[in-house]
């Protein structure tokens, strides 16, 4: 039976961003709606099943209970404490262990760039469900249900249907490499704080390996310098100052929140072409918008975007390839 492994981030669209910006909570009972839009899609396929963690946030256990008679849904055994980013690494790579052929993720681009941790052989359909979504399917979720089961049906080839994505790969002095999915930014604290970064002034450089100017997050800047796209073979690194001189070049940093960034140099990147950051003060990192790594005074970091992440369905591409 075609199964379809499904993973929603409790944790997703509830950070700071709330309080400092105009993003909307997404709260659990508009994640159950997606759920439910998400099924709801995937029953027009039949045949079709759904496999998901038995969560303690309960969202696997609603489906079983509320959605059993639109699909099948099948449980694996989760964990009986709150959710993490490890929690959704470790979930998907289970999903695909006991036999999942695509894995759907509600979250914004912190939880896909999880998935992408995971190194799974199979396809990921993103969805949008946190803050900045640059890298998750925005459209209707119905028709992203639908259009996986047919993926599923079908046995299409991914890159027919979709693409493979390019990751920031970050080697840290110690030798430990972390991955971003959109974006990598060199910020001035040397602390994670509250993990999101909302302040233009704190960003001292970006590496980006998608650019848009319709997605907010840190990304947008780009977007309105060089816009770079999830097919282009191409990344942008982007050198800021704190604040004048340089280009003044307003970006949306979060969902009502639009703020200037002073821009010294944007300079596309080669994939596979290497850069090394450092601060002289020290820092952070920030991978796919939240701060992740200190960096001690003066530690070198190198970057460099290569397109050997996951392979990322698009809806509406496996919707007109099914017309055709």
């Amino acid at each position: 039976m075609p199964t379809i492994g499904l993973i929603i981030n409790p944790m997703a669209g509830r950070d700071i961003r709330r309080l400092v910006a105009a993003a909307s909570l997404q709260s659990a009972p508009e994640k159950m709606l997606v759920v439910r839009r998400l099924f709801s899609g995937m029953s027009g396929v039949p045949g079709t099943e759904v496999m998901m963690i038995d969560d303690y946030e309960g969202f696997g256990r609603y489906a079983l209970n509320e959605l059993n008679d639109l699909l099948p849904v099948k449980l694996i055994a989760g964990e009986k404490e709150p959710s993490n980013g490890a929690s959704t690494i470790d979930w998907a790579k289970r999903l695909e262990q006991a036999g999942a052929r695509v894995i759907v993720s509600v979250g914004g681009d912190g939880t896909q760039r999880n998935i992408a941790q995971a190194q799974l052989r199979i396809p990921i359909l993103p969805i949008a469900g946190g803050t900045n979504n640059v890298a998750c399917w925005t459209g209707d979720q119905t028709a992203a249900g639908y259009a996986c089961a047919l993926y599923l049906a079908r046995d299409d080839d991914p890159l027919d249907v979709g693409f493979q994505a390019k990751l920031i790969h970050v080697q840290l002095e110690s030798g430990h490499e972390e991955l971003a999915l959109i974006d990598v930014a060199l910020v001035r604290q040397a602390y994670t704080g509250a993990l999101a970064v909302w302040h233009a002034e704190d960003v001292e450089r970006l590496l980006l390996t998608v650019a848009d100017p319709v997605r907010p997050g840190l990304s947008n800047v780009g977007g309105f310098l060089y816009p770079v796209f999830p097919g282009d073979d191409v990344a942008l690194q982007v050198t800021l100052r704190g604040g004048p001189p340089g280009q003044a070049t307003l970006a949306v940093m979060a969902p009502g929140l639009m703020t200037p960034f002073y821009v010294q140099q944007a300079e596309p990147l080669a994939l596979g072409q290497t850069v090394t950051w450092s601060r002289k003060e020290g820092g952070s990192l920030a991978l796919d918008g939240e701060r992740s790594v200190v960096l001690k005074p003066g530690e070198p970091v190198m970057l460099r975007v290569i397109r050997d992440g996951p392979f990322v369905l698009d809806p509406s591409k496996i919707l007109r390839w099914h017309i055709h």
